[in-house]
C-alpha cells in the first residue's frame, strides 16, 4: 500500500478570471472586485450565492504573501471564518495592479468593516483603477497537499481540487491552447484547469490545478496522461 504524504507548501496559481466591481458595502474611493464566474470551464455559469466568491481588494502597492497573512490574522471575523488570504497581481490588457485576494469571506455586508480593519492595520488601497471585465490573475498562496502518487496531489482544504505536475511552464496563450487540446482529444471527464507552481524543497515544481466535483485519482491520472501527451507539441 502506498503511503500518503501531507505537504504544506507555497506557490502560485494563474488563470483568466471574469471580474465585476462591487460598489455596495465597500469604502468610497476604493476598488473591490469579485470573480463572478469561478471555474468557468467546468460550470460555464455558476448560480449566485449569498457568500462571495474570490474577492480582490486593489491596493496601492504589492503586499507580499507574508504581509497579507499578517493583516488577516489580526482580524477576528477572518479568524472565525477561516478566511483564506493571498497576495495577487491582476493583469488587464493595458494595466497591471496589485491586490489582496480574499476567499471564504462569510457575506457581502461585512466587506466595508474588513476594509476598515485593514486600513487600521496599515494597508493602503488603490484609489484609481481602470477596470476591465476580464483579467489574467496570479495568486500567491499557501497549499496543504496530500501526495497520492508521484506527480499527483489532492488539496486537503479544497475537496474539489487536485494538482498534477508538468515538465515545464508555458506562457498563458500556449497553456490555454494545451487545455483545449486536452479537452478535445482526451477521454477524461470535464474539468477546469489553471496553471501554477509549488515551491517544494527549494525547487519550483510546475503544475496544473484541476477542479471537478467528481475529482478522484482516476480523473487526475487520466488528465495527466493526456497533458503529458499533448505537451510534446509545445
Amino acid at each position: 500500500m502506498k503511503s500518503e504524504k501531507t505537504l504544506k507548501v507555497c506557490g502560485s496559481i494563474t488563470k483568466k478570471e471574469s471580474l465585476v466591481r462591487l460598489k455596495n458595502d465597500t469604502l468610497e474611493h476604493t476598488y473591490v472586485a469579485e470573480a463572478n464566474l469561478p471555474y468557468a470551464n467546468y460550470y460555464g455559469r455558476v448560480p449566485e450565492t449569498l457568500q462571495p466568491n474570490s474577492l480582490f481588494l486593489f491596493t496601492d502597492r504589492f503586499y507580499t504573501l507574508e504581509e497579507a497573512l499578517r493583516f488577516t490574522q489580526n482580524i477576528d471575523i477572518c479568524e472565525r471564518n477561516r478566511v483564506n488570504t493571498a497576495s495577487a497581481q491582476i493583469q488587464f490588457k493595458t494595466h497591471r495592479y496589485p491586490a489582496i485576494r480574499i476567499r471564504n469571506f462569510p457575506d457581502y455586508e461585512h466587506l466595508k468593516m474588513l476594509q476598515e480593519c485593514f486600513l487600521k492595520l496599515g494597508m493602503k488601497f488603490a484609489r484609481k483603477i481602470s477596470m476591465e471585465p476580464e483579467a489574467l490573475v496570479t495568486v500567491n498562496k499557501c497549499f496543504t497537499l496530500e501526495k497520492k502518487e508521484e506527480g499527483i496531489y489532492f488539496d486537503k482544504e479544497l475537496p474539489n481540487e487536485g494538482y498534477i505536475t508538468v515538465e515545464k511552464r508555458l506562457d498563458y496563450e500556449n497553456f490555454d491552447s494545451l487545455m483545449h487540446d486536452v479537452w478535445n482529444n482526451g477521454n477524461c471527464k470535464i474539468f477546469d484547469g489553471a496553471m501554477g507552481g509549488f515551491l517544494i524543497d527549494n525547487h519550483v515544481t510546475d503544475m496544473i490545478r484541476i477542479y471537478s466535483e467528481h475529482i478522484d485519482i482516476k480523473l487526475l491520472k487520466c488528465i495527466k496522461k493526456e497533458v503529458d501527451k499533448q505537451m510534446q507539441s509545445y
